[in-house]
């Protein structure tokens, strides 16, 4: 997979994360998710959320007043029904916010309804509104990111042993039997989400994988190389964390159009003008798209996982990409 130290664009997995919040439906999310798959896609992710910011609603086009979200493990579960090899992930559950024990029940069931497709993408939690609101303590960030591996080592330890104890700083079990365990062996991979130094150190010591958000190429190729240092410090092949990055697209026929959506989201979302926001952000029509891949290609990703900036566009985004972007990466 690799070509002189950059993975080959041939290679490259590529994913679809959907908005599950401004009210998309789920006839539309399993079409979708439908047409992925034919297509050729590796993945879909939804994030993992209660509720977000009303500037999240504003930027992809939702009501405001009404700050709505589908659940992440219904929506997965939803489609893997209705598919039969595309992966379904969270990007990411914010684990601090989620029992770990009950969590992977949930988890393990899901990669045994999909016969072993699950992608388990774990994060320490931002939105501090979103924690508050459902009565779950908001901690420091260093005990949220001690939550969170502390959380990822029980739901381990469940998915991996038969009546295994625990008693931890924040998380307990006593001979806790959890069956069925995940198909997949030893366990679903999990992706850690998040660029700081403390999410990167627990990539690096546990994790299968390193998901990207809102990360330009340039600190997207210095963050994969922090992970790979830390993992040889603790004796650990660096090869087995899997760089994967989302990028947030606006891609259409009219490159004007495509701009204006990309300029109205970044403003929405990210409070800057477009051109301050990073390269994560793709605009344009495919030629472009193309050129922004193949940027994080070079950084290291071998999974891109994209955004499209409105859930209405979905359908222009999947005409495009399969008519032009994977001829050129595939063909």
């Amino acid at each position: 997979m690799k070509m002189g130290g950059y993975s080959s664009s041939s290679d490259v997995e590529f994913g679809l994360n959907f908005a599950t919040y401004g009210f998309p439906s789920f006839p539309f999310l399993l079409e979708s998710s439908i047409r992925a798959e034919r297509i050729g896609f590796h993945a879909v992710w939804v994030p993992d959320h209660l509720f977000l910011p009303d500037r999240v609603y504003r930027a992809i086009g939702g009501v405001d007043g009404r700050r709505d979200g589908l659940d992440a493990w219904i929506v997965l579960a939803a489609i893997a029904t209705v598919t039969k090899r595309i992966r379904v992930g969270s990007c990411v559950t914010p684990i601090p916010l989620r029992k770990p024990s009950i969590l992977a029940k949930t988890v393990a069931t899901l990669d045994n309804l999909s016969n072993g497709r699950v992608i388990f993408g774990v994060g320490a939690g931002w939105f501090s509104e979103e924690f508050k609101s459902y009565g779950v303590r908001w901690d420091r960030f260093r005990v949220r990111i001690a939550k969170t591996i502390e959380g990822v080592t029980v739901i381990k330890k469940l998915w991996t042993e038969d009546s295994p104890s625990y008693n931890g700083q924040f998380y307990r079990i006593v001979n806790a039997p959890l069956w069925p365990k995940p198909v997949q062996k030893p366990h679903p991979p999990i992706f850690f989400g998040g660029r700081s130094e403390a999410i990167l150190k627990a990539v690096a010591e546990m994790g299968d994988g390193w998901i990207s958000w809102a990360v330009s190429s340039n600190d997207f190729r210095e963050k994969l190389s922090m992970i790979r240092d830390m993992a040889r410090r603790v004796w650990r092949d660096p090869d087995v964390v899997k760089p994967a990055c989302n990028l947030i697209v606006s891609v259409s026929e009219d490159y004007d159009e495509a701009y204006r959506i990309a300029e109205r989201y970044a403003t929405n979302f990210f409070g800057k003008p477009l051109d301050e926001v990073g390269d994560f952000i793709v605009y344009g029509e495919a030629d472009d798209c193309i050129d922004g891949i193949e940027r994080f290609i070079k950084a290291g990703a071998v999974h891109i996982a994209f955004r499209p900036m409105l859930n209405s566009g979905i359908p222009k985004f999947l005409d495009i990409f399969e008519k032009k972007i994977v001829p050129y990466f595939k063909g």
